[in-house]
């Protein structure tokens, strides 16, 4: 919703219920989306008069009723509007042959004002707005639409942003700056945003690109090459301590980025491109591995999770839509091993083929068939001393088959199974 085109109520002055005469208004007070509704509202009172304050306008002497458009409909020259009873002067209206031609001025008791100049009835020219008698904002229209440079202003008469609005928003760009001086923000964008030296956002300015905290330390150093991010930048926060090192070139993610905590690196990503392509890793405080995950062409093919101790813990190898998983202990050994298969109706992996699991001192344990995630043929389950306790057959999930031994090899049941789970009756 652009507040652009909004009506006199938008801003109104004093008399209000008499001014509502211009058919192309002023720009209210500066508002940008998120936040534009509710700012629109919070507007109305700041440009609003006392209900009892009343303006006369006149034109060479005489009254004229601006919202009568036929008492305007030839008019070239000046109305100015006074206040009933301060007698002060607050507003000027410029028309010719009927129409808005010129600069529009509105004042207020308290020392704000606008101005606006128009061309043949639409805004056209420059804007200015004050307060308490200060300007704090200038900016310029092209047929009735902000174009150009924008300037706001802090009290100290320092910039506090800096627009160059275009037709083509990508191409538009924005600074914003500290009371003093120093650059806080910049890119290119008003409604989608990206930071200047990134992608086609092409920063003008002097390499190195340096962004700042509002208590003065260095927030970004960003080195650039022809206007793009280029080289290793560096992050800190608000005490000096690097937060991140991100490697670019031409505008894009290209190399290492690695994050820190209190000196050490906490993660780390390979960049190709703009897209992840090699490992990207994750630390324990004390430096070493925590998970490593391998990217290839947009596709993770390969997790690695650790021990604290550097054993691997867990390990997914993806290889196209099969994939091995892994569990280990904490010493090394091989605890669980998955064969896998991506599901056909999610993005994960369903058990395929042969999952078995192993006892510490490296027998097995179990060993089981599946297919596309159901069981699917034998199953056999050792006891701790190695005797086999339980050889069953499965079909799509149900068991039809199954017996079990206690782990002195005695034989404690022997049975076949219907689809709905039941035993069979023996003859």
């Amino acid at each position: 919703m652009s507040m652009a085109g909004a009506g006199p109520e938008a801003v109104p002055g004093p008399g209000s219920a008499r001014l509502r005469c211009t058919r192309h208004p002023f720009r209210e007070p500066p508002m940008r989306a998120p936040f534009m509704m509710q700012l629109f509202v919070l507007s109305v009172p700041l440009f609003s008069a006392p209900a009892w304050a009343v303006e006369h306008c006149s034109f060479q002497g005489k009254p004229i009723n601006l919202d009568n458009g036929n008492s305007t409909a030839n008019l070239t020259g000046t109305v100015r509007c006074v206040d009933e009873d301060t007698k002060k002067e607050t507003r000027t209206v410029a028309f010719k042959n009927g129409q808005q031609d010129g600069w529009e001025v509105r004042r207020w008791s308290d020392g704000r004002a606008i101005e606006q100049e128009y061309k043949a009835g639409k805004r056209q020219g420059g804007f200015k707005r004050y307060e308490e008698g200060r300007l704090v904002e200038t900016s310029h229209y092209v047929d009735d639409n902000e174009q150009g440079e924008m300037l706001r202003y802090y009290p100290n008469g320092k910039v506090s942003r800096r627009v160059d609005r275009q037709p083509e928003d990508a191409r538009s760009t924005y600074a914003d700056y500290d009371e003093a001086g120093r650059l806080t923000k910049a890119g290119c964008g008003l409604r989608t945003s990206w930071e200047a030296g990134l992608k086609d956002c092409v920063w003008k300015g002097p390499s190195p690109l340096v962004f700042f905290h509002p208590n003065g330390q260095k927030r970004a150093v960003i080195p650039l090459k022809n206007g793009k991010r280029d080289g290793v930048t560096e992050l800190f926060d608000k005490d000096g301590q690097r937060t991140a090192t991100n490697a670019f070139s031409e505008g894009l993610l290209h190399g290492v980025t690695t994050r820190y905590a209190d000196g050490k690196a906490l993660t780390s990503i390979t960049w190709v491109k703009g897209e992840r392509e090699g490992d990207e890793t994750e630390f324990f405080k004390d430096g070493g591995k925590k998970q490593v995950i391998t990217w290839q062409k947009r596709q993770q093919v390969k997790l690695v999770e650790f021990f604290q101790n550097g054993e691997r813990k867990h390990e997914l190898v993806v290889t196209g839509d099969r994939a091995v998983e892994s569990s280990f202990e904490d010493d090394g050994s091989l605890r669980e091993r998955k064969n896998l298969i991506r599901g056909d109706f999610h993005n994960g992996f369903d058990p395929d083929g042969v999952t078995e699991t192993f006892l510490p001192d490296g027998g097995p344990a179990s060993r089981e068939h599946y297919v596309k995630g159901k069981a699917e043929g034998r199953r056999q389950i050792w006891a701790e001393n190695g005797t086999l306790i339980e050889d069953s057959q499965w079909s799509k999930g149900h068991v039809t088959e199954r017996k079990r031994w206690n782990p002195d090899g005695g034989l404690v049941e022997d049975e076949a199974f219907y689809e709905d789970g039941s035993r069979k009756k023996k003859q």
